[in-house]
């Protein structure tokens, strides 16, 4: 009996417990329902918003932009030059927006960029990061004075060489130092020579042999006597010796054993090359004198502004060791030939100078007065050589700079005519020029046709599409 109630009790148990769990489940079964909904309605909303941000017109190439009003020729990442892309959306390469490119910038610039260049477009704040700059496009004078540098020289038409008609030896020095400054007729050095000493010896030999036959009958025989002593004479003087050393020969009756050579001209003592007890030979260099009261400056200019310099021109010079000192002369030649190592012509200018303050190889600051004219010019910095062409960066409106060659004619010191490719009252780039010129050179690659400059053709079908936006 016993046995049968606890099986009762155990079957009531467990059937209680079936009815919790049964209750439980229908709890949970009641929750899920009631959760799945509010998830469904969660991703129906998610579904329906792209649905309403499709509805709004999404700007697409070949649209007009209506915040700007331009027509967009496509969508591209500036990061990116190379891909273009027809919508608008997050750059699949970076983590930024894509850029729209406008019709009107390829139309500034189509027919007149330059092979390799392109547009480009600098937003304010990093124009200013950049130090972008600009000038206007105005006519100017050009040309007028040339800045450069040259040397003085010792003019050569003062230059004298000292030398003698006959060999002898030296005997004494007067003038013994390389530099030493001399006076016109200064005594130089004396020669002992035993050809001298023969024809003066001759010479009176003539003398005293015209005296005997002066009084004789036949006057051919005096006009002979007065003949050989008049070449004896002549013979001296081609020598250089003067006639005041030959007459006092011929009042003192005496051989002179030595002759002093004195200095043609005033001046200083380029080249020594004698010294005591030296046998010479006739026409041997023994001084180099140079009058260095005028003098000549050797000037450079460039091959660029050679149509501004002339003869006759004025110039001045200065020198940074001789402060408040400027000595005006004239251009007195242009030399015809162009040095291969410098690429400029030496231009020779005429200098006085009295108190010998310029010295040969001193170099110089010379300013040369040339011709200028009136011509549109931009500033020098505003150029960019290439090699092949020159370039300059047009402001073709606000932060938008069009690559533009030109044709350059006369450089001054500051601006360069422009003969073709600009018009005044246009703006140009005058700083930050180069990073403007790297960024179009890049903006170029890729927007060449195929086969050009080894470049694949962009084509729009091709390229990525931009990810949604996240």
């Amino acid at each position: 009996m016993s046995g049968r109630r606890t099986f009762a009790i155990g079957a009531v148990a467990i059937v209680a417990v079936a009815l919790v769990a049964y209750a439980a489940f229908e709890a949970g079964i009641e929750r899920g329902r009631t959760n799945a909904s509010a998830t469904v309605a969660t991703a129906n909303a998610t579904r329906a918003a792209p649905s309403e941000a499709a509805s709004a017109p999404a700007v697409k190439a070949g649209d007009v932009d209506p915040s700007t009003g331009k027509r967009v020729l496509y969508w591209h990442d500036p990061m990116v030059p190379g891909p273009k892309f027809d919508k608008p959306g997050k750059s699949p390469f970076m983590d930024m927006q894509l850029q729209p490119k406008y019709a009107e910038e390829g139309l500034a610039a189509a027919g007149t960029t330059p092979p390799g260049f392109s547009v480009v477009k600098i937003p304010l704040e990093r124009r200013q990061e950049i130090g972008v700059t600009t000038a206007k496009v105005e006519r100017r004078s050009i040309g007028g004075a040339i800045e450069t540098n040259g040397v003085v020289a010792e003019d050569e038409g003062r230059v004298r060489a000292v030398n003698a008609k006959f060999s002898g030896y030296i005997e004494k020095l007067c003038v013994d130092r390389t530099g030493q400054p001399v006076r016109q007729r200064q005594p130089l050095l004396s020669i002992y020579s035993p050809d001298l000493v023969a024809t003066e010896r001759e010479y009176l030999l003539a003398l005293e042999n015209a005296r005997r036959v002066s009084g004789s009958s036949s006057s051919e025989t005096a006009s002979d006597a007065r003949a050989l002593v008049e070449a004896t004479r002549q013979r001296l003087r081609l020598w250089d010796i003067p006639d005041a050393d030959i007459d006092r020969i011929e009042r003192s009756g005496q051989v002179s054993k030595d002759l002093t050579l004195t200095s043609p001209v005033s001046g200083v003592v380029l080249k020594k090359d004698v010294l005591p007890g030296l046998a010479i030979t006739a026409g041997m260099p023994l001084y180099t004198i140079a009058d260095l009261s005028t003098v000549w400056v050797l000037a450079d200019v460039y091959q660029s502004e050679m149509t501004a310099v002339s003869e006759s021109n004025p110039a001045q010079v200065s020198a940074s060791f001789l402060p408040g000192e400027t000595f005006r002369g004239h251009v007195d030649f242009i030399y015809p030939f162009l040095s291969e190592e410098t690429r400029t012509v030496k231009v020779r200018v005429v200098l006085p100078n009295p108190k010998a303050l310029l010295k040969p190889g001193m170099f110089v600051r010379v300013s040369l007065a040339g011709k200028g004219r009136e011509a549109i010019s931009v500033p020098r910095s505003a150029l960019i050589p290439t090699g092949e062409r020159q370039i300059v960066f047009v402001e073709q409106s606000p932060g938008v700079f069009a690559p533009r060659e030109v044709k350059t004619g006369l450089q001054g010191k500051d601006f360069v005519e422009i003969l073709s490719g600009l018009s005044a009252g246009e703006t140009v780039v005058t700083s930050a020029n180069f990073l403007i010129d790297s960024e179009s050179r890049i903006g170029a690659i890729g927007a060449a046709p195929a086969g050009s400059a080894g470049q694949p053709a962009q084509s729009l079908g091709n390229q990525p599409t931009p990810g949604e936006p996240r």
